[in-house]
């Protein structure tokens, strides 16, 4: 706020100079000041647009130090609902997953922006083959 304040001074300050150059009728000097006017004014409002996109990015910034991985989803403390792992790692958005099922098998969660499915089984030996079997075959 104080940086908006002292811009609208300087604003005002090169308005007054462009007043008194123009009551003193010398043209070139009057075209230096309104130039260096609309400087200011473009200053100003890069300064603005960079003010917002720092803040942007210093809250992305809280929001990446606050995601914890555990597969195979994302968390934050104090929040039980896991996050979109798909929509968080391609385009750091920070997407709920919603809960769908709980089945004996397993648990399904949906991403309601990426429309990923998220098949959690619960007994992960089920689905891997030991190391030491032989793969099976139809013919036994």
């Amino acid at each position: 706020m104080g940086a908006i304040i002292v811009a609208m001074g300087i604003l005002d300050n090169a308005k007054e100079i462009a007043n008194s150059v123009h009551e003193i009728k010398n043209l070139e000097l009057y075209a230096r000041v309104l130039n260096l006017h609309s400087d200011i004014i473009q200053l100003v409002e890069d300064n603005n647009r960079l003010r917002a996109e720092n803040g942007e990015l210093n809250k992305k910034l809280q929001l990446r130090e606050k995601m914890a991985f555990k597969e195979p989803f994302y968390f934050q403390d104090g929040d039980e609902t896991p996050y979109c792992p798909s929509c968080w790692e391609t385009k750091s958005f920070a997407i709920h997953v919603v809960f769908v099922f709980n089945r004996d098998d397993a648990i399904r969660w949906d991403c309601p922006s990426c429309k990923t499915t998220y098949m959690e089984k619960k007994d992960r030996r089920v689905m891997r083959p030991h190391k030491n079997e032989p793969p099976s075959t139809p013919w036994g």
